[in-house]
């Protein structure tokens, strides 16, 4: 091959066999992720199959339809009302061209509005609320008040913890009063793991993410580690109905056999079907 026809090879033949091979293996791809969606798709139609051939041997009125309205965070099967639905604050219909914010752990469901005109409503409601037709889901104001789960001495308990042992600046805990406060209850000094994991910790009470945790989000994160000591029967007894219905129905998905118990490969394949449903980005 002499000189010129290899530069004619690097100008013209090796750009067009270039591209060539890039649209070969571009094709592949697309093909192999065709079939791969192909084959979802069919799994999908067999289960919803199987499903469909599970309810109709069932009894109508052992049928569960209740999960939280119009969030895919649980198993999808909505409770079907021939009822209008009224917005549990104003009282007034909801309109068909009216979105609805369904609280995830009781029935109620209320206008945005309602909920943001709400009197000594916490600031993380604002952000929280846009969540109730998402994988995340939201609680309405009353439920998500955990203090009310408490009895009177543990709420006399936190307190006097909030009072008398951090004494906040300006009622308000800072990330060091944080720290501090869990460096009494270790009783030792904090090692980088302890950080690590202190700092995750007032992340997840601190709801609103101001970067400062107020009273009523160390109530309810102190509430969750006292209702955490609690018998769990006792903790079942404070389900509401709601929840009760969803964990009917999520144990009745789990239980994939129908025998009345959930194995463990029975747990493990319903979690990854409950996961593959959540939005990461529902957060």
């Amino acid at each position: 091959m002499d000189d010129d026809e290899v530069s004619s090879w690097h100008t013209k033949v090796k750009p067009k066999a270039l591209v060539v091979g890039s649209m070969i293996k571009y094709c592949k791809d697309r093909l192999k992720a065709r079939e791969e969606i192909n084959d979802f798709i069919s799994e999908m139609k067999e289960d919803l199959q199987k499903t469909s051939k599970d309810l109709s041997e069932e009894k109508p009125d052992a049928r569960e339809w209740y999960i939280r309205k119009k969030s895919c965070a649980s198993f999808l099967y909505i409770n079907h009302r021939d009822e209008p639905i009224a917005c549990s604050a104003c009282k007034m219909e909801f309109r068909e061209v009216e979105t609805e914010y369904p609280c995830r752990v009781c029935d109620s469901v209320f206008h945005k509005d309602c909920v943001l005109e709400m009197k000594d409503i916490h600031p993380s409601h604002i952000e929280a609320v846009e969540k109730a037709n998402t994988s995340v889901g939201w609680s309405c104001p009353a439920c998500d008040d955990l203090g009310l789960l408490l009895t009177e001495e543990e709420l006399h308990d936190i307190i006097d913890t909030f009072e008398e042992e951090i004494k906040p600046k300006d009622g308000q805990i800072s990330p060091g009063e944080f720290k501090n406060f869990k460096k009494k209850q270790l009783g030792h000094q904090l090692s980088e793991e302890d950080h690590e994991h202190l700092d995750l910790e007032f992340r997840l009470a601190d709801r609103d993410g101001n970067g400062i945790i107020d009273w009523w989000e160390f109530l309810n994160y102190q509430t969750k580690v006292k209702l955490a000591m609690r018998d769990q029967r006792e903790l079942v007894d404070m389900l509401t109905e709601k929840e009760v219905r969803v964990a009917k129905l999520a144990f009745s998905h789990m239980d994939v056999n129908k025998d009345g118990k959930v194995t463990e490969l029975e747990a493990k394949k319903a979690f990854s079907d409950y996961f593959g449903q959540v939005n990461m980005n529902d957060r």
